[in-house]
């Protein structure tokens, strides 16, 4: 505010001139609080999460086929996302959850190190419904093999791009 302004305002109050006049030119104009109060975001629903929750259900009620950690992962029979995706809908699973849940568990370093050779399949139940071949074993090895490289590589990106 400026000293002509400041001049105006107290030749204004000596007048008697209207006091919420004066407040009104005095102070900024009032803040919508609803406005200024920022709600904070709601979490994005990933199908990861999506997955994971679909991997806990499918625990839940089928807990010989989906074990908990730190039971070791079993084999699933081939063909098993049939069976699951006839049950998705009395599970309250989606299609889409309930394919990539079984996709979440039958990916990574615990399901395929359980893919040895001679080894039963189960089904939903627990019940023995076929036999580990040697091409299965051999792809799960292969699959493990691929995962240590990839992440060795990672190990030696970020080493390279850091002083030591």
């Amino acid at each position: 505010m400026g000293f002509e302004q400041l001049a105006a305002l107290k030749t204004q109050l000596n007048q008697g001139g209207n006091r919420k006049e004066v407040a009104s030119r005095l102070t900024s104009s009032p803040v919508d609080a609803t406005r200024e109060i920022k709600q904070p975001p709601k979490p994005s629903r990933t199908s990861a999460d999506a997955a994971a929750r679909a991997v806990t259900t499918l625990q839940r009620h089928f807990p010989h086929a989906f074990p908990h950690r730190p039971a070791p992962k079993i084999p699933l029979k081939v063909g098993i996302l049939k069976d699951v995706l006839a049950r998705a809908a009395s599970l309250g699973l989606s299609e889409r959850d309930a394919r990539n849940g079984v996709k979440l568990w039958c990916r990574g370093q615990r399901y395929w190190t359980c893919l040895v050779e001679g080894d039963m399949r189960v089904d939903l139940t627990g019940a023995i419904s076929g036999v580990v071949t040697a091409v299965e074993a051999e792809y799960g090895k292969s699959q493990e093999k691929t995962r240590l490289t990839r992440t060795r590589e990672q190990i030696a990106k970020s080493r390279n791009g850091q002083p030591r």
